[in-house]
């Protein structure tokens, strides 16, 4: 399961360009369906909604999913205690973005330099794991520290000390100009994870480190939601109005999830090559073209109606050939 955080992709404007509201969203990340939603404005705190969040999207799985692992993994945005101890109370192990704070820092200067260990698919990158368990988190929370490594001269941190990747680099070297900066030995940009999986080895701190990694894949959603189902505006200054305008991007945006699950052809590895750019998921623009907005007759023929498609345009009998494949429910 994934919870998306606080980004600036989230956001949503009305008609006259006003900054109108934030959706919030736990979605289930294996099947691209959204669990639960919360349309927020731009200045409200998620934290304090969180853990509510996170047992609505729970009470929203099926039986059959509910009873597998489940894990959960929000960015920064979610950084609060109260949603660790929800994903204790439920049973699900938890890994949550940790906002840059000064404890974290003296942990950090803490940690010995034989601790870290290669990360998985980024080159120049470790990770590390430190003792931290604040009072209000479960007992079994341990930090797991990421660091990539810079390179300065070529151009990778900015001068400027609002830039996104600058904030990352340790506060002894934030505070030095950028000349400074390129003569030093090494300059790495830090992130922080706080987690109650299992990272007792560097293989498995590797592992949970790339596992998190992979939370982004909920900005798809958004993505999604925006350019496909019209997300990127909302129409009203009326907040019953936007939380039903969100709801139905949302909802387009998991009956395309849907979609992809039905029509996606698995690989060797599990993995669904689908009909989207590079066999990845189609987003809903891709099935607008290629499964609804689409000519048609239709025609009897042999006492029959029959739907004629035109020619290249086999997607919808391949759902409806799917749709009819499924196993009737109770």
């Amino acid at each position: 399961m994934n919870v998306a955080g606080r980004h600036k992709r989230g956001v949503a404007f009305n008609y006259q360009g006003q900054r109108v509201g934030r959706p919030h969203v736990a979605g289930w990340a294996e099947m691209a369906t959204v669990l639960a939603a919360d349309l927020m404005t731009g200045t409200d705190d998620p934290r304090g909604h969180a853990a509510e969040l996170l047992n609505r999207a729970l009470a929203a799985l099926p039986a059959p999913a509910r009873a597998g692992k489940i894990r959960l993994r929000a960015d920064a945005g979610y950084f609060a205690g109260r949603l660790a101890r929800a994903a204790l109370f439920a049973q699900v192990g938890f890994a949550i973005g940790a906002r840059r704070i000064a404890p974290l820092w003296r942990i950090l200067d803490g940690v010995a330099p034989t601790a870290w260990t290669d990360t998985l698919d980024i080159a120049g990158a470790q990770v590390a794991v430190a003792e931290y368990g604040p009072d209000w988190w479960p007992a079994a929370t341990r930090l797991l520290v990421r660091r990539v490594r810079l390179d300065v001269a070529a151009g990778q941190v900015s001068a400027d000390p609002r830039a996104r990747r600058r904030r990352t680099l340790h506060p002894d070297q934030r505070a030095l100009p950028i000349s400074e900066l390129a003569d030093a030995d090494a300059v790495y940009g830090y992130s922080f994870i706080v987690t109650d999986l299992d990272v007792s080895t560097p293989d498995k701190a590797a592992a949970v480190e790339h596992w998190y990694r992979h939370r982004t894949q909920v900005e798809n959603i958004f993505r999604d939601a925006k350019l496909g189902a019209a997300l990127r505006h909302l129409p009203s200054g009326y907040p019953q109005v936007n939380t039903a305008w969100t709801w139905g991007a949302l909802l387009a945006v998991s009956i395309a999830g849907w979609l992809h699950q039905l029509t996606a052809t698995p690989g060797p590895d599990g993995q669904l090559a689908g009909h989207g750019v590079r066999d990845g998921q189609a987003m809903i623009a891709t099935l607008r073209h290629r499964l609804i907005c689409i000519p048609a007759r239709l025609v009897h023929h042999a006492g029959a109606l029959v739907l004629r498609l035109p020619p290249g345009y086999q997607l919808l009998n391949e759902v409806l050939t799917r749709i009819r494949a499924l196993p009737a429910t109770s």
